[in-house]
């Protein structure tokens, strides 16, 4: 075939190509009855509530050879002092917020020696506008046949029997993910400043 001929070809191939590209006028499906339009815009609603008077923050993870130690901020975000003398108390959720059986141990438990972590409770008082810290320490150690167990949420109180609420990512972009693999262990730092 000469250079001419397969040119012609080539042609002949693009044209039948670019008639299968062409789609005949398709209907609209019609709405279903009572079919009400969703807004996908994320809500801004600026600071999240505070109605107890305190506000839980993750803090960014470290992350260290299956080591990980997340820092925990609680802001008093209300109108009067709060005084803290102990542990945080919390429960940890799957992303279906269902509780996760996770021991929590008071201190580092035997997790890891990491510095400050086993210091004993004290006093602090905590005025409107300040804040105090925590952390969350855990191994990220899978020796099972059962699936990795994966915090995706937090229920926290300051105190036993105090107002228990979500612990709040540390920015939205960011999600909780404590990743205890099979170890069923979390160790909770007494608040300190």
């Amino acid at each position: 075939m000469r250079t001419g001929g397969r040119i012609l070809v080539v042609l002949a191939a693009l044209a039948g190509l670019a008639g299968c590209g062409a789609r005949p006028d398709v209907r609209p499906l019609p709405e279903p009855a009572g079919a009400q339009p969703v807004s996908l815009a994320t809500p801004t609603s600026g600071e999240p509530s505070c109605a107890t008077g305190l506000r839980f923050i993750s803090g960014y993870t470290d992350a260290a050879m299956g080591l990980r130690v997340m820092s925990v901020e609680v802001v008093n975000c209300g109108t009067q002092p709060v005084e803290l003398n102990g542990y945080p108390q919390v429960k940890l959720l799957d992303e279906h917020w269902q509780p996760l059986a996770v021991e929590i141990i008071n201190g580092s438990g035997g997790i890891a020696v990491v510095g400050g972590f086993d210091d004993a409770p004290q006093p602090i008082v905590v005025q409107p506008g300040e804040s105090a810290k925590s952390a969350f320490m855990w191994r990220n150690t899978y020796t099972s046949d059962e699936p990795p167990q994966v915090g995706s949420h937090v229920d926290i109180a300051a105190a036993p029997g105090g107002a228990v609420q979500s612990l709040l990512p540390v920015s939205p972009q960011r999600d909780i993910h404590i990743d205890l693999g099979s170890t069923g262990r979390m160790g909770v730092r007494a608040w300190y400043r």
